[in-house]
């Protein structure tokens, strides 16, 4: 259990990196081969001046009653609509029968009279062209229904109202029933339609569906939602803790979506890993579209196949996309590490799945946190993991690259150190078995008591210090080492640090002075001569003490015959 030691090999890290990745991944690479010459990296929604807008309009009723009559239909059919823009251009958005008996339409599900693209900009009327067969029942008897110029200049609802660039744009017009049926004597059952457009904010589409993340494993079903105000957010089954959040834009010319301001909402994630992760979000993300309309999104990815997403009534996944749940907790031997973080991996043995990934921090001298499992990274009724736990004394030690694991979008960790780790090369990794749906299953991984090694060194003023650490529970003895930097450099081998083992000394107590002639830090005088110091300041020390197993052989090269090696690199004083 080395301090400060550098990880010379990659491996997999941070899972709020891999879902950014995974993202990013799918969307840049969902695309048409028409699409090869769009530039999509502004992030500034009002650079796309050829973008337009989906324009949904949406008629419901409102709540109908009139005193001592029971009116059960109102049945009417629009044979166009049109809108006017500003400079009084009639553009046509319905120019077909849309038949509808309103009392038994609801906000929930009103009836689509449009879903075309137009042209973002302020209009100042939308008019409604009624066919002359409108009819009423009343009292269980039908009747016609005259509707004043319903039938030639249209109902006119006017403006003026702003559709807004790149916007899945609903506009939603509510049919206020009870104001506008009338009786007259001598006329009959008369319609004047009040129509008001409803200006409350709502979720305009949620859609659900796999996009493909690997042509060899598949897809992951990912959500994606979009609001009246041009925000958006979006998770992915893989990390279902986790949202992107951004504001889109949809450019009907170029057949792509752009997300731009993206954040994450990652719970448990600290500020200053947010800030980490945020400093590798992209300024834009494109989502290349074969379909956008009010009920289905649908794109192409880089193998040609179709990418659906499909409207939902929820923000959740579907009912095939299950996980299975464990207490994980993560132990220290005390609380000096409070505020300390720490980051585990959960390796899958038996599947090709990348790694889960957790970063938290201690609170006293232990983590608990409930993890999730998508039930398609376990093969049959269980599988078998490995979990190891790294602490970071210093959050600035990690460093954070992309990567692939299996040809999945991932993040990989290089170059960055950790102060100690769970995982004991002396000892044989715990593994354990992940039940498929299981109820209280908790696994705990425990970083090992540390040694505490100390070099009472007075200052380097003794050419004999004493070197103590802490006693090992079930230790049969120890081994220490110390080890010196070579003087002649051109001695160090290739891929040797430079050190040389200067003292060596087995014993069954916790300390020993060490005395080597290759360890001196003052002259020595004798008799025949002064001795310079052989170490001087600035040089480095590393001292190893091994918990022997009692086996009686320690072999450092197949790690056997110890329960644990501590370590502590001292330098010599300026």
């Amino acid at each position: 259990m080395s301090s400060h030691i550098k990880i010379r090999s990659f491996f997999l890290i941070l899972s709020v990196f891999a879902l950014v990745s995974a993202f990013v991944f799918v969307i840049t690479t969902c695309k048409s081969p028409a699409d090869d010459h769009i530039n999509v990296n502004s992030g500034n929604l009002e650079d796309t001046p050829d973008g337009d807008t989906r324009l949904v309009v949406a008629m419901h009723d409102a709540p109908f009653k009139m005193e001592g009559r029971d009116v059960q239909e109102l049945n009417l059919t629009v044979l166009q609509m049109v809108i006017i823009d500003s400079n009084d251009n009639h553009i046509t958005i319905l120019n077909e029968e849309r038949r509808m008996e309103l009392l038994s339409v609801s906000r929930n599900d009103p009836v689509i009279l449009s879903d075309v693209s137009v042209a973002p900009g302020t209009y100042k009327e939308l008019r409604l062209v009624l066919k002359d067969n409108s009819t009423i029942k009343v009292d269980g008897e039908v009747y016609p229904i005259k509707i004043p110029s319903g039938s030639q200049s249209g109902l006119k609802l006017k403006g003026p109202f702003v559709i807004p660039r790149g916007k899945l744009f609903r506009l939603t017009i509510d049919f206020v029933a009870a104001e506008s049926v009338h009786w007259n004597k001598g006329q009959g059952w008369m319609l004047k339609p009040v129509l008001r457009i409803s200006s409350a904010a709502e979720i305009i589409g949620i859609f659900r569906g796999n996009l493909t993340v690997s042509g060899s494993l598949g897809a992951c079903e990912t959500l994606l939602q979009l609001y009246s105000d041009n925000t958006a957010r979006m998770r992915v089954a893989d990390y279902p803790n986790y949202t992107l959040n951004a504001n889109y834009a949809y450019d009907s010319l170029r057949k792509n979506i752009s997300l731009v301001n993206i954040s994450l909402d990652a719970p448990g994630l600290k500020k200053r890993e947010l800030k980490k992760v945020m400093k590798r979000l992209p300024d834009s993300i494109t989502l290349p579209v074969k379909q956008w309309s009010l009920d289905s999104i649908i794109s192409v990815d880089i193998n040609g196949m179709v990418c659906n997403l499909y409207r939902v009534d929820s923000f959740d996944f579907s009912a095939g996309v299950t996980f299975t749940e464990f207490i994980l907790n993560v132990d220290y031997p005390d609380a000096s590490k409070t505020g300390k973080d720490v980051i585990t991996e959960i390796r899958f043995i038996d599947t090709g799945m990348p790694p889960i990934t957790l970063i938290n921090e201690f609170e006293g001298s232990r983590i608990t946190e409930t993890v999730q499992v998508l039930n398609s990274y376990i093969q049959g009724s269980s599988t078998r993991i490995q979990i190891t736990s790294y602490l970071f004394n210093n959050p600035d030690d990690m460093n954070i690259e992309p990567g692939l694991y299996a040809s999945i979008p991932t993040v990989l960790m290089a170059g960055s150190y950790f102060s100690e780790t769970t995982a004991n090369p002396w000892q044989k990794a715990d593994i354990f078995t992940l039940i498929r749906d299981g109820e209280n299953q908790e696994f705990t991984v425990k970083f090992p008591p540390g040694l505490h090694i100390k070099m009472n060194h007075e200052n380097f003023t003794n050419n004999a210090p004493v070197v103590s650490w802490d006693a090992y529970p079930g230790a049969k003895g120890y081994f220490v080492m110390v080890l010196v930097e070579e003087k002649d450099k051109t001695a160090i081998s290739a891929g040797s640090d430079g050190l040389a083992i200067a003292f060596y000394k087995y014993t069954k107590e916790t300390q020993v002075m060490v005395n080597s002639e290759r360890i001196r830090f003052t002259p020595v005088h004798s008799t025949i001569g002064t001795f310079p110091p052989s170490i001087a300041a600035g040089d480095k020390i590393r001292i190893e003490v091994f918990v022997l197993d009692g086996t009686g052989i320690l072999n450092t090269y197949k790690y056997q015959g110890a329960l644990l090696m501590d370590a502590v690199t001292v330098k010599v004083k300026e």
